[in-house]
């Protein structure tokens, strides 16, 4: 009896080519953006099961009869799985810095690899995750401008999204109010009072606007009768 494997025609192996390029190597402080594009890119290339764990491959040998006798013979399916897995494997180590590479170019499965990359950056994301949430909730405005405030929070908001803990508009409003002294309450009471919620282009609008006012009731007052 002839042998068929489990595919009548095994798919070419895809040039790594045709992998949509990352635009930067991973380092300590990019695994957000870096994961992004490269999970887009595998799955652009429909290869994206080669980094999970519990994606097992074909058998490596198959049985085949003949005259009655069993006999081992090799499993065409299972190189080609292989062949696939080493061309992602190689897309990924090529697209890591040489820091991050030490660490992982012991793997000799994509699937190993990931699992080695994602442990290194678990803890890492969650100590960004609270220190940069123990800055949003001490930050005040203080002696700052408006202008630099915001972009002072913003830019912390920031920090969480690069650690996998993208905040919604409605939590970083809530940090900004909290951290405005007591000037500013008429705006914090305007806000809280809304039944629609705000955006942060209309309370940064509104929060430029008060402090004008301020500055212009300051003038008056400091001005001579």
């Amino acid at each position: 009896m002839a042998f068929t494997s489990s595919s009548s025609a095994a798919p070419a192996v895809p040039s790594i080519a045709g992998f949509i390029p990352v635009s930067e190597k991973l380092t300590r402080t990019n695994f957000a953006s870096w994961k992004a594009q490269v999970v887009s890119a595998l799955k652009g290339a429909q290869l994206f099961k080669y980094v999970n764990p519990a994606v097992k491959p074909p058998p490596e040998f198959l049985v085949k009869k003949e005259d009655d006798k069993e006999q081992s013979v090799t499993n065409p399916d299972h190189d080609q799985w292989v062949a696939k897995d080493h061309l992602v494997l190689n897309f990924i180590l090529s697209n890591l810095s040489k820091e991050i590479l030490a660490q992982v170019n012991d793997e000799v499965t994509t699937a190993g690899a990931w699992t080695t990359i994602q442990g290194l950056f678990t803890a890492q994301s969650r100590a960004c995750i609270i220190a940069t949430r123990m800055a949003l909730a001490t930050t005040s405005k203080g002696s700052s401008t408006v202008a630099d405030y915001y972009v002072k929070m913003k830019g912390l908001a920031d920090d969480m999204a690069s650690a996998g803990r993208r905040l919604k508009d409605d939590e970083l409003i809530s940090y900004i109010l909290t951290g405005l002294d007591s000037d500013f309450n008429p705006v914090v009471t305007a806000v809280s009072n809304r039944v629609e919620p705000i955006s942060m282009t209309e309370l940064y609008t509104q929060l430029v606007s008060h402090e004008q006012r301020l500055e212009m009731q300051l003038a008056a007052d400091s001005s001579p009768p």
